[in-house]
This record gives C-alpha cells, sequence and structure tokens, in this order.
C-alpha cells in the first residue's frame, strides 16, 4: 500500500499535471514544455525530474536536447478517472447540502 500511495503523490501537484498535460500531445523538450504551461524552466524541469523517477515519463537524449515522453498513456485513463470520481463526489456533496438548507 505504501507504494501505491507514493505513486498518487506524484499526481498531487497542480503545476506536474500540467506538466503531464501538455506531453499528453507527445514528446517534448524542457523548452517546449515551458511554453505550453507558462511554468518557469527549473519548475518544469524539477516535475520532469520527478516524473521521470516515479516512471511516469522517460527520457530520451537527442543530440544536445533530452526529450519527454508519458511512458504509459494509461496515466490519462487515470487521471480522466479520478477526475470523474472527483465530479461525482462534489455533486453528491452539493445534494447533501441542499437537503439540508
Amino acid at each position: 500500500m505504501e507504494a501505491l500511495a507514493e505513486y498518487f503523490k506524484v499526481f498531487s501537484e497542480p503545476n506536474r499535471l500540467a506538466v503531464l498535460e501538455a506531453l499528453r500531445q507527445g514528446s517534448l523538450n524542457v523548452t517546449a514544455v515551458v511554453e505550453a504551461t507558462g511554468l518557469s524552466q527549473a519548475l518544469v524541469s524539477k516535475h520532469l525530474k520527478l516524473l521521470t523517477i516515479a516512471g511516469v515519463v522517460r527520457r530520451r537524449p537527442e543530440g544536445s536536447l533530452v526529450y519527454y515522453q508519458v511512458f504509459d498513456r494509461g496515466v490519462f485513463r487515470l487521471l480522466a478517472l479520478a477526475e470523474k470520481q472527483l465530479q461525482a463526489s462534489r455533486q453528491q456533496q452539493l445534494t447533501a447540502l441542499q437537503s439540508v438548507l
């Protein structure tokens, strides 16, 4: 269970999710991720390193550049499922709140 909890921590940072969303379109270098997200180069590099260590992203050197891509695109299905669950939970909370008021 601890390994699973550690894996999910990778997705607990909004900027990291933005980096993943940028990589949804395919392999990008740091500069392209910076342009896509509006985040600083240092922040993008930090998050790409963490995503690589977690095994979510892989890096591919190509000349003087390094390209990053999502290792398993199933991660996007996981995130979509989590978002759907979050929406359902929020709807349930809203319904419960409305019944009290």
